[in-house]
C-alpha cells in the first residue's frame, strides 16, 4: 500500500508539474517540441540519446536527492520518499482542483504501466541531467528517431544487422545508407534469402573482381549471346516466314519452326507427304544456311517429333506410349534424311551432319490448354537450334580464373616508413652505401650481387626483385583459388624474393626448375631447394611428372 501510494503520489506530483508549465506558459520551446514526439519515437530518443535535461529533476537533485546510485534508477518511486509528508497532502489538494480530463489521465495511467514507463523515462533523463547537455540536443537528434519510423523499422531490427552497422560505420557510411541495408535485408528475408546468401553472392561478386571481372562485364557477355540470337529469330522468319506459314505451321520466339501433324504424315504413318516433301525442299536449305551464318554458338540442331497421347482404340497406356514413340521417332529420323537430300553447299551439309540430330519424344512433350491436352496441336514436327550455353558459362569461367598480375597485389609498406616490400628488399641486400630519392621513398643506387649470375650490380633500374616462385607457375598450381589476402601474402613474402639483374629475370619468366635453372651452377642446388620450400609453405601442387623432374633435378644440383 505505501509503494502504490508513492506510486500515485509521484504521478500526481509529475502531471501536476506539466499542467501548471503549460498554463503558465514557463515551458521553453524545446521542452515542447520533445513533449509532442510520438510516445515511441521519445522512447527511442531517450534510449538512443548520451544526454539531456529535465527541469524537474534538475530541481529534485538540487534538494540533495542522489541520482547517481544504480539502486534509484532501477526503483525510481523510492526517491519519493524523501517528499515532505505535507508536500504530498498539498499536492493530492491541488490534484482534486485538476481538471477532469487531467483527472482520468491520471487514472489511467496509474491502472496501466504507463506510470512505470515514464518513471523508467525520468530515470533516464536524471541521467542525462548529469552530462550537462541541453533537451535541445535530444530534439536535434529525433531526427534519428523520425528516420527510424519513416523507413518501417524498428530498433531491434536495426540492431539485428549489426554486422552491417559497424561496417558501415568504419566505412563513413551515412544513417541513409544503414536504413538502405536494413530495408535490403528486410526484403531478403520477405524473399526466403538468409544473411548466408547474401554474403555467398558478394563473395562470388568479391571474387569476379578480384579476377578483373565485374559482374556488369559479365551481363554484357549474356546481352550479347541474347542479341545474336534474337537476330537469329529475325532472319528465320524473314527468310522462313512465308514457307512456313503457308503450310499453316509458325516461327515461335525461340526460332522453332512448327509445322502441324495435318500437313505433314498420314495417319499412324511415317512417310513424308507431297506438302511436307515440297516444304523441305525449299526450307531446309536456307534454314541451316541462316543458322551456320548466323554467329550464334549453336550446339545442336534438332527434327522433333511429337504426339499426342492416345493410340489405337483399346490400347493401354503403356502400348499407346511405345506406339507413339516408335511414330514419332521413325518420323523425325524420315525428316531429317530427307532434309539432308535437299541441302546443296558442301559445307553447309558438312556443318549440318555434325550439328543435327533426330529426336521422338512420343506423347511427353503435349500442347496444354486450359489444362488439357490439345491432342491435334500435340501431333507436330519441330525444328529446332539450341545455342551453347555451356560453352558461354565455360567461357566466363575461364577468363574469371585466367592469371593476372593484378591479382596478386602490389608490393606493400606494412611499417609505414615509406619503402614498399621491393624498396626494403634492396636496402636490407645492398652491400654497399644506399642512394635513396629526396622522399626516402625509392632507392636509387647500391651494390647487389645478383645470386643467379653472380653479376655485381650498383644501379638499381637494372635490377629486379624475382619472385623465386613465379606468381604464374604459383597461379596454375593452386593460387587460383587462394583469398586475394593470400595472394599478397605470397607476392610479399620474402622467403620467396631474390635481387637480380632484370636480364636474368626476364629470362626466367614463369618458368619452374624444371624448365629452367640459375646459369651460376654453384647456386643452382640452393635455388631448387628453396624453390620446393616455397612451394611445400604455400601447399602448391605439382604435377606428378614435376615432381619426379625436379626431384631428379635436385639430386644431380646438390650431390
Amino acid at each position: 500500500m505505501a509503494e502504490a501510494f508513492i506510486l500515485i503520489a509521484f504521478a500526481l506530483l509529475l502531471l501536476f508539474a506539466f499542467w501548471q508549465w503549460e498554463k503558465e506558459n514557463e515551458n521553453p520551446p524545446e521542452v515542447v517540441a520533445f513533449r509532442e514526439l510520438p510516445y515511441d519515437q521519445r522512447q527511442t530518443v531517450l534510449v538512443a540519446a548520451q544526454d539531456g535535461s529535465m527541469e524537474a529533476f534538475i530541481t529534485l537533485k538540487e534538494q540533495g536527492v542522489d541520482f547517481a546510485t544504480p539502486a534509484s534508477v532501477e526503483n525510481p518511486q523510492e526517491k519519493w520518499r524523501f517528499i515532505d509528508q505535507d508536500e504530498v497532502l498539498r499536492l493530492m489538494d491541488a490534484a482534486s482542483s485538476l481538471p477532469e480530463d487531467i483527472q482520468r489521465d491520471l487514472a489511467d495511467m496509474v491502472e496501466s504501466q504507463q506510470a512505470h514507463d515514464l518513471l523508467k523515462e525520468m530515470a533516464i533523463l536524471e541521467d542525462l541531467v548529469e552530462s550537462g547537455q541541453e533537451i535541445a540536443d535530444l530534439i536535434a537528434s529525433s531526427d534519428t528517431a523520425r528516420k527510424v519510423e519513416e523507413s518501417g523499422l524498428s530498433v531491434e531490427e536495426l540492431l539485428g544487422t549489426a554486422q552491417i552497422v559497424e561496417s558501415l560505420e568504419t566505412s563513413g557510411h551515412s544513417f541513409e545508407e544503414l536504413l538502405v541495408a536494413a530495408n535490403a535485408m528486410k526484403e531478403l528475408a520477405a524473399a526466403g534469402s538468409s544473411l548466408e546468401d547474401l554474403l555467398a553472392t558478394a563473395q562470388t561478386l568479391a571474387a569476379l573482381e578480384q579476377a578483373g571481372q565485374s559482374l556488369e562485364d559479365i551481363s554484357q557477355k549474356i546481352r550479347n549471346a541474347e542479341a545474336q540470337e534474337a537476330a537469329l529469330v529475325g532472319a528465320l522468319r524473314r527468310e522462313l516466314g512465308g514457307l512456313v506459314s503457308k503450310v499453316g505451321g509458325r516461327i515461335d520466339d525461340s526460332g522453332a519452326i512448327i509445322l502441324p501433324d495435318t500437313i505433314l504424315f498420314d495417319q499412324g504413318k511415317a512417310q513424308i507427304t507431297p506438302v511436307l516433301g515440297k516444304f523441305l525442299a525449299d526450307a531446309c536449305g536456307p534454314w541451316l544456311t541462316v543458322l551456320k551464318g548466323s554467329g550464334v554458338d549453336i550446339a545442336e540442331v534438332k527434327i522433333e517429333g511429337h504426339a499426342s497421347s492416345e493410340w489405337r482404340s483399346g490400347s493401354s497406356a503403356r502400348q499407346a506410349y511405345l506406339g507413339n514413340l516408335d511414330l514419332s521417332q521413325r518420323r523425325s529420323q524420315a525428316v531429317l534424311r530427307s532434309c539432308l537430300d535437299f541441302v546443296s553447299d558442301k559445307e553447309v551439309l558438312e556443318w549440318a551432319r555434325t550439328h543435327m540430330i533426330a529426336v521422338g519424344y512420343s506423347s511427353v512433350r503435349p500442347v496444354m490448354r486450359d489444362g488439357e491436352e490439345d491432342r491435334v496441336a500435340s501431333r507436330r514436327v519441330v525444328f529446332s537450334a539450341s545455342p551453347n550455353r555451356e560453352n558461354l558459362i565455360d567461357q566466363i569461367e575461364t577468363e574469371a580464373v585466367a592469371y593476372n598480375r593484378a591479382r596478386f597485389g602490389r608490393w606493400t609498406d606494412p611499417d609505414g616508413n615509406c619503402l614498399d616490400t621491393r624498396g626494403e628488399l634492396l636496402a636490407q641486400m645492398s652491400t654497399g652505401q644506399v642512394t635513396s630519392s629526396e622522399d626516402g621513398c625509392k632507392v636509387i643506387r647500391g651494390k647487389w650481387t645478383d645470386p643467379y649470375s653472380g653479376r655485381t650490380l650498383t644501379n638499381a633500374q637494372e635490377v629486379d626483385v624475382d619472385h623465386l616462385v613465379p606468381l604464374k607457375w604459383a597461379w596454375d598450381r593452386g593460387a587460383s583459388s587462394w583469398s586475394q589476402s593470400k595472394r599478397i601474402e605470397f607476392a610479399n613474402d620474402p622467403t620467396n624474393l631474390f635481387v637480380v639483374h632484370d636480364h636474368v629475370n626476364r629470362e626466367k619468366g614463369a618458368m619452374g626448375p624444371d624448365e629452367w635453372m640459375p646459369p651460376k651452377v654453384e647456386f643452382q642446388c640452393e635455388y631448387i631447394t628453396r624453390f620446393m620450400r616455397v612451394a611445400t609453405k604455400y601447399s602448391l601442387r605439382l604435377k606428378p611428372e614435376e615432381k619426379t623432374s625436379v626431384e631428379q633435378l635436385r639430386q644431380y644440383s646438390c650431390s
